[in-house]
């Protein structure tokens, strides 16, 4: 097993911007770029994709991530065939019952149960089979490809569904080991009921990161992302694991959270957010300090982590990650189910 580092890129910025950090993710040497997929708020993912995928030749793209309740399944089976087919293989299709995109658009996120079928609907699209949606019978036969299905999960029933259905988990919980333990544990008992082990799946961590000899610094570069992190930990990840003192910070951020500004750091809500919030649901420190929390995580067999670098000018912060960071944090050998 090698531990992967990734760029999570929220598109709120030009697309030259977005493609200036796919092109510099590949240089120094991170393993792929998600593209969140907010069509209100945010520019298009898989026009940005698309450009990459000939702009670049080993990077993995991906969205961090696109969702069932906004696009058909047979639209979405179409685009990730089509990225498969210009990227090389390259693609990974980063997938969720939806927050922001749905949410700006008075839409509620996705049931699991609806979720999980149409998984299965665009798995077998991207084969080429035949599948039965809505009544009757569908199919893309000129695909024929596989590409992974990576679900965006945080909540209880969530992660055990990706355990269960997907071919990986994209997981986002916070830097603390346990809530760590508490998504594995979850995930690890989705894939028992399908046959499978924890070891099966690929295991991709989502977490605010921000590296800089200032930890203030550090904190007020991640404060648009840390305050959307912070919003999903708290939505999903049951009370018992956070504490009285956290769980009341979370809920004061959330109460005034404006998806009109999702991910910005010159959002209000974004002021409101406390040490004790960076803490639990970031990487907002030293360089030093992050390859001790990395290395914590890597420990229990996380092996892909997707940063999200949404800071105004993430290229600095990106290049002094790559170089103090990704090189320090080592793989755990002995990853069993």
């Amino acid at each position: 097993m090698t531990i992967s580092f990734h760029v999570g890129c929220l598109p709120n910025r030009p697309v030259k911007a977005c493609l200036e950090m796919g092109r510099a993710a590949e240089e120094l040497g991170y393993g792929g770029i998600w593209i969140a997929d907010s069509h209100s708020v945010m520019r298009d993912p898989y026009s940005i994709l698309a450009i990459l995928a000939t702009q670049t030749e080993r990077l993995s793209l991906a969205t961090g991530v696109t969702l069932t309740g906004t696009r058909h399944p047979a639209v979405l089976a179409n685009s990730w065939a089509t990225l498969q087919e210009v990227s090389d293989g390259r693609a990974i299709c980063g997938i969720g019952v939806g927050e922001s995109a749905v949410h700006n658009l008075g839409m509620r996120p996705e049931k699991l149960a609806v979720f999980e079928e149409k998984l299965k609907v665009i798995r077998g699209l991207l084969r080429g089979e035949k599948v039965s949606y809505e009544g009757g019978e569908i199919q893309m036969p000129w695909s024929g490809r596989e590409v992974p299905l990576v679900m965006a999960s945080s909540g209880p029933r969530s992660l055990q569904l990706a355990g269960r259905v997907a071919d990986g988990v994209l997981f986002q919980v916070g830097a603390d080991p346990a809530l760590v333990q508490y998504a594995l544990d979850n995930i690890s008992k989705g894939a028992e009921e399908s046959g499978r082990n924890l070891s099966d799946l690929q295991l991709y961590m989502r977490i605010a990161t921000s590296v800089h000899e200032d930890r203030s610094v550090a904190q007020h570069e991640l404060k648009g992302y840390t305050s959307v992190a912070a919003g999903t930990v708290f939505k999903t990840v049951p009370r018992e694991y956070l504490g009285d003192e956290l769980y009341e910070d979370l809920r004061r951020m959330k109460e005034a959270y404006d998806y009109a500004h999702h991910g910005s750091n010159e959002s209000e809500h974004s002021d409101l957010l406390t040490d004790r919030i960076f803490d639990a649901v970031a990487i907002a420190c030293t360089p030093a300090e992050a390859v001790g929390k990395f290395q914590a995580v890597a420990d229990m067999g996380v092996e892909g982590f997707v940063c999200p670098f949404g800071m105004p000018e993430p290229l600095s912060y990106m290049e002094t990650f790559a170089r103090q960071v990704m090189p320090k944090v080592t793989a755990n050998q002995s990853r069993v189910a």
